[in-house]
């Protein structure tokens, strides 16, 4: 799902307010029962049912559910929480907050917890640090290029360009009929036509830590992400990634698309029912490829679960519980049904709509899916990568620009 948010340390908490939901700190138990509280980053209507599941399983445990309401304001009101010495038993740890939820101590170490068998231990490495792990994701997200058929057809093409080049001549080619070729919401999050290009890029060099090298300064965003960055920018200077995206909504892309007027956006399985119901004949593709590559698509593991260190021993137990049930069969079947998600473990083989089957199948499950996932504060790098894409997008740098930006703020941090 769309994962990114702002968040600042944990330690140097202040000013800034925050919407607090009304759970308890950590829980509360009586004779019979345990209550817990749980902050989720996931909707209701994506594991209201894991919950409701695991209270009829476990009948002794009560959970106490709180959802975000989005993902600036979750990470926010769990910051709160956790500077203020009332952490909900259960909560996420999100792209965004991770590192300093960990930095903090806020969350205990589930390294060796039985729970966590069957998920690949790959898919533990955003949530890792200092020998210690501290949640555990059980499904994983992905997305794509969704493109109109009929818009397609009548510009020539039956299925979207592979390759970056391709694209930006069929979006050449699109925008002259006078329709919108491509939009997409790079105003919150880093550009996903940029993160399936540096994702080509890094799969191009048989790379299978992605950046890694950045985050432990073998290298710097202008060595390792200057041949993607060039190619996206050669896209903007020809039309491919309009000026009119910056200040256009998810919500707005999502409707033009769905009423005809736009060829091309990104999306993924939570959009899989709005497209169903508006009859809009759509196929799906992964994201264009730099010079040389093959495809790749955005995505990777999900928001993990941790346990707050803070809990009592009945608490942090209750708490295992759930994490238990999250990684079993009944549980992940819950999950990736609601959510439209994927599951990571071995426990639970979850079959993808038919229609995004193809991005499961050929890129998710052989690991050709990417997405930025910042080394360290991820929330001054994001607002810093957020606003300088804008200014490349704008005409008003260079990519020498964009990149150096990048560096020297990432050397600050």
């Amino acid at each position: 799902m769309n994962v990114r948010s702002k968040m600042r340390g944990l330690l140097a908490l202040g000013a800034a307010a925050a919407v607090v939901l009304p759970f308890a700190a950590c829980g509360s138990s009586s004779a019979n029962t345990t209550t817990i509280s749980f902050y989720s980053y996931f909707a209701k209507n994506q594991i209201g049912t894991v919950v409701d599941d695991f209270e009829k399983a476990n009948p002794d445990i009560k959970l106490d559910v709180s959802y975000g309401q989005n993902p600036s304001q979750y990470v926010q009101t769990l910051q709160t929480r956790l500077a203020g010495g009332k952490p909900p038993t259960v909560f996420n740890l999100t792209m965004d907050n991770r590192t300093d939820v960990m930095n903090s101590g806020a969350a205990m170490d589930l390294k060796n917890e039985s729970f966590t068998k069957g998920i690949d231990p790959a898919n533990f490495q955003l949530f890792q640090q200092d020998g210690k792990t501290y949640g555990m994701p059980v499904t994983a997200w992905f997305s794509g290029m969704f493109y109109n058929k009929k818009i397609l057809a009548a510009a020539g093409y039956k299925t979207l360009p592979a390759s970056w080049d391709e694209f930006i001549a069929m979006s050449k080619k699109i925008d002259a009929s006078g329709k919108t070729a491509y939009l997409e919401d790079f105003n919150s999050q880093p550009s996903p036509s940029l993160a399936g290009l540096l994702g080509s890029s890094y799969g191009k060099k048989n790379d299978t830590n992605p950046d890694n090298d950045i985050w432990t300064g073998k290298a710097t965003f202008s060595e390792n992400w200057k041949e993607a960055v060039n190619e996206w920018d050669q896209g903007i200077k020809e039309g491919a990634i309009p000026q009119k995206s910056i200040g256009v909504s998810g919500d707005q892309i999502k409707n033009e698309f769905v009423s005809g007027n736009l060829a091309v956006y990104r999306s993924g399985p939570w959009d899989i029912s709005d497209l169903a119901q508006s009859g809009i004949d759509y196929g799906v593709a992964p994201m264009p490829a730099v010079k040389g590559a093959k495809p790749w698509i955005t995505g990777g593991p999900d928001q993990g679960f941790a346990i707050a260190a803070k809990a009592s021993a009945k608490e942090q137990a209750a708490g295992k519980k759930f994490l238990t049930f999250l990684n079993s069969k009944q549980g992940l079947k819950d999950f990736t049904s609601a959510a439209g998600t994927v599951s990571l473990s071995s426990k639970y083989s979850s079959t993808p709509a038919k229609e995004i089957a193809s991005l499961v199948n050929d890129y998710l499950k052989k690991n050709h899916a990417y997405w930025i996932n910042w080394g360290k504060s991820p929330t001054a790098m994001s607002t810093t990568m957020i606003a300088e894409q804008q200014q490349l997008v704008q005409g008003k740098i260079t990519t020498s620009q964009f990149l150096k930006a990048l560096d020297d703020k990432w050397k600050t941090l």
